[in-house]
């Protein structure tokens, strides 16, 4: 099939790249799979690319930015339902880590890379752990404000309830027909969480 243009072509070979990457690792796949995982030949690719760590580094930077993009859709909050919200927000993680291919793969690649390459693990830390945290802890600072909920350390609340939705991720990873069973115990998760955390007058 002919390529529309040089942009199709590079984005061939993040999406081919990610997919190897996460399926063997980074050790595992030579500049030749890729290439002709698209069909091209290898000097065609390294027109785009000049060496596999390139790629690798061009699949961080666009996992970054479509990062920035799935969590610009959790906001703004609304405030008037933090049970609802919460749901939302936490459904919104679990499609993108458990049902899009993409976000499946990145967490398997980062999963995968984190022991082996120092760049990766610290990528890994920052943007699934730490800008996790301080997303929610964020969002539990405003809603305390508010009085939504109680008085209390929003950086714990954040650790409690993202660790929970951490661990439901990797329970129900790679099991697609187990996808409903997740999402009914993230209800429940909620539910408790608002339970020990909403004000009373709110319910």
């Amino acid at each position: 099939m002919p390529r529309n243009n040089s942009r199709d072509t590079k984005e061939e070979i993040l999406s081919a790249s990610l997919k190897f990457f996460s399926e063997k690792g980074y050790d595992g796949v030579g500049v030749r799979d890729i290439a002709n995982e698209i069909g091209i030949r290898e000097s065609a690719l390294y027109k785009h690319f000049n060496s596999k760590k390139n790629i690798f580094d061009g699949i961080l930077k666009d996992i970054e930015r479509r990062y920035q993009e799935e969590s610009a859709a959790f906001f703004p909050l609304n405030e008037d339902d933090a049970k609802e919200e919460l749901f939302r927000i936490s459904l919104a993680m679990f499609q993108f880590y458990l049902k899009a291919e993409y976000g499946s793969q990145l967490r398997k690649m980062l999963t995968i890379e984190q022991y082996r390459n120092s760049e990766a693990g610290e990528f890994f830390r920052e943007l699934i752990i730490n800008q996790g945290l301080e997303q929610i802890s964020g969002v539990f600072t405003a809603l305390i404000k508010d009085e939504v909920y109680v008085e209390d350390d929003p950086m714990i609340m954040a650790l409690q309830f993202y660790s929970s939705l951490y661990l439901l991720l990797c329970k129900y990873d790679n099991q697609p027909d187990k996808y409903e069973d997740a999402v009914t115990l993230l209800k429940r998760h909620i539910t408790q969480f608002n339970k020990n955390y909403l004000r009373r007058d709110t319910h």
